[in-house]
């Protein structure tokens, strides 16, 4: 059994699920630098060096949820122009195990494994194109 576009509101359901988790995510990122921008007296190295590595952390989460924004973008464009559910490299269906747990996923395993190998070609091209 692969996706079929009568499935289509529930994966723009999960879709917007996971968007509304990403975008209280990057709330909390921007609500928690404000913050921390705010002035703060510095005991030591060691405080200074513990909040770097927090705002690192703070970034690397923060442009994985921008990146995953994008993608579910994509997914909604894919759901409006029926490409929905079938691998963008090889015309694959995608499982619906996969589409469940990865609503906005774009390749199939085996393809996706390539892309990421190859630091291939990313949705952006997608988003653009």
């Amino acid at each position: 059994m692969s996706y079929a576009p009568e499935q289509a509101p529930r994966y723009r359901q999960l879709l917007a699920r996971r968007e509304a988790e990403l975008r209280e995510l990057l709330r909390a990122c921007t609500t928690e630098a404000a913050h921390e921008g705010q002035a703060r007296e510095v005991l030591d190295f060691k405080d200074m060096a513990l909040e770097e590595s927090r705002a690192a952390v703070d970034e690397a989460q923060a442009m994985h949820a921008l990146h995953e924004l994008q993608q579910i973008q994509v997914a909604r464009r894919r759901l409006d122009d029926g490409s929905y559910g079938l691998c963008l490299d090889c015309g694959e269906a995608l499982a619906p195990q996969r589409l469940a747990a990865l609503p906005f996923a774009a390749y199939c395993p085996a393809c996706q494994q390539v892309h990421e190998r190859q630091g291939g070609p990313t949705l952006r091209a997608a988003l653009h194109g």
